[in-house]
């Protein structure tokens, strides 16, 4: 991305080159960083998404519609061009706000009574209504969080320690793959990965979320299920599966979501329906709730700091 400075009818605008890659073409496309422009912007990005659609559906294993693919990499596009032109401190304050709040309805998510009025007090040291061992587990996912979007993982021992990091001083078990075969649900319960056979599964997971011939906004997704259908630990599964999808969608260049706080029985629904049948809802429900995010969170937070 370049920026430089043209004069149009007397007035000055911050241009934005962008260059994309859509197959083994490289194009280019100007944006202008100016309120005044913002629809000239979202032509210019919806035509860049179209192309993008297309030529996914038509190479790529995609589940999704052509236009809800459209739609995907149309906030995708938003996300990649404009949150990266701003400066380091402006990134930083954006993502410590998605932390704050992404983490306070994850919590919420496994019957903590956390809001982002308390997760904000919790960043500030100030006195909260929270049991100590919500606030221990608050910062302990804050700092896995941050070492998941920092390397690629890779291997069966990143998820014991990513999973120890969390669960630290919460769970006698932290770090440690299940012993037992161990369901999850509510109505109907969810069938999951033996024991003895947890770092097979977990490995082919790994390979499958490489695989070049799944779309990019579908792989994460997919993970995300193969890992709740293994369920490799006692506890804490959901959550730190949540934190790994983050991360994931983030290395993509995707505008990660955040699931509200309200929308555990719906999550875990379409989680169990996947585990006994391999239906794939949940991908659906994280496309509705990743559209969300990006327009009612990564957008207006993204213009405002462009405008300062």
């Amino acid at each position: 991305m370049h920026l430089q400075k043209r004069i149009i009818n007397g007035k000055t605008y911050t241009y934005l080159d962008h260059s994309f890659r859509i197959g083994d073409k490289i194009k280019k496309a100007s944006l202008m960083l100016d309120k005044e422009k913002e629809k000239y912007n979202e032509d210019v990005i919806e035509r860049i998404a179209k192309e993008r659609a297309v030529y996914f559906k038509d190479h790529f294993q995609t589940y999704f519609s052509l236009q809800e693919i459209t739609e995907i990499e149309t906030e995708k596009l938003f996300y990649q061009i404009f949150f990266h032109a701003l400066n380091t401190k402006s990134k930083q304050e954006i993502l410590a706000e998605f932390v704050r709040l992404f983490l306070a309805n994850s919590m919420e998510l496994e019957g903590s009574t956390i809001t982002p009025q308390i997760a904000e007090d919790i960043e500030r040291k100030k006195k909260n209504i929270l049991p100590e061992l919500d606030v221990q587990l608050y910062h302990n996912s804050k700092e896995a969080l941050s070492k998941a979007m920092k390397y690629q993982l890779r291997s069966v021992i990143q998820f014991k320690q990513l999973h120890k990091v969390i669960y630290e001083g919460v769970y006698r078990h932290a770090g440690n793959f299940k012993e037992h075969v161990n369901t999850f649900g509510y109505t109907e319960k969810a069938d999951t990965t033996p024991p003895e056979e947890i770092r097979e599964k977990l490995k082919k997971a790994l390979d499958e979320h490489r695989d070049k011939k799944t779309y990019p906004f579908l792989k994460p997704l997919l993970f995300h299920l193969r890992y709740q259908k293994i369920h490799p630990f006692a506890d804490g599964n959901s959550r730190f599966g949540r934190i790994l999808l983050v991360a994931q969608m983030t290395k993509l260049n995707y505008p990660p979501l955040m699931f509200k706080g309200d929308m555990s029985f719906q999550i875990r629904e379409t989680l169990v329906d996947y585990c006994n049948h391999e239906h794939l809802d949940f991908c659906r429900l994280a496309m509705e709730q990743y559209l969300h995010t990006s327009r009612k969170f990564w957008r207006p937070m993204i213009k405002k700091f462009m405008l300062l």
